[in-house]
């Protein structure tokens, strides 16, 4: 799958170390001051406010956000790198040439957001939230996505490679054109026409099990 999202040309030359104070992240979403060209290291963080958060040319990394709001965030060339964001909302928000690698996002929620030239890549996001977002140019590589919500969508050039998508939910979200070939499914949340369907890449096995769903016995 061709890689999307930034590959980060930058090299910031501040480091931010907080050692588990967040204050400085805090006062900044309070006063809605960009964040700016700067490494963001370690940090940890239970149950805080981080909503109107807007970074630019930032890199998270090893950091853990735990239950924490970025709702209405803005997020553009931005990368979390080894990092623990479960159960955080970002509702409402919008991302443009990020990357999320080898972190941890199960149950975060992105409703509502606006996600574009992102790429998610050795990630745990089961459970996570993607209802009623607008995906363009977005990849999964390697991620678990299990019982995930991806329903009611507006989705173009969205590619699944090597993800397992067990039980989640497409409801109403158009898998047109999208190749689901290398990818574990099963057990997808359909609408019951399953008009989701229409247009997508399966194989043969994958095909066997979505047929399921319409009532039909192959042999």
């Amino acid at each position: 799958m061709k890689e999307k999202g930034i590959t980060a040309p930058w090299m910031p030359e501040v480091f931010y170390n907080t050692e588990g104070d967040c204050e400085f992240l805090k006062d900044c979403a309070e006063e809605e001051i960009l964040i700016h060209e700067i490494i963001i290291k370690d940090v940890t963080a239970v149950d805080l406010n981080f909503s109107r958060m807007c970074s630019s040319k930032v890199r998270f990394e090893n950091c853990t956000f735990l239950n924490c709001m970025f709702d209405k965030g803005e997020f553009t060339d931005v990368i979390f790198k080894s990092c623990n964001i479960s159960n955080c909302s970002f509702n409402d928000s919008y991302f443009n040439r990020c990357q999320m690698i080898s972190s941890k996002g199960m149950g975060a929620k992105y409703t509502g957001s606006s996600i574009q030239n992102m790429i998610f890549r050795d990630c745990n996001l089961e459970y996570a939230n993607f209802d009623s977002s607008k995906l363009e140019k977005v990849g999964f590589q390697d991620v678990e996505l299990s019982h995930g919500n991806v329903s009611q969508c507006r989705v173009k050039e969205v590619e699944w490679d090597r993800t397992r998508l067990h039980g989640t939910s497409f409801f109403k979200t158009s898998l047109r054109k999208m190749d689901f070939t290398t990818c574990t499914i099963s057990e997808l949340v359909l609408s019951d026409e399953c008009s989701e369907l229409k247009g997508a890449v399966v194989d043969f096995y994958q095909a066997a099990e979505l047929a399921k769903r319409l009532g039909l016995i192959i042999k």
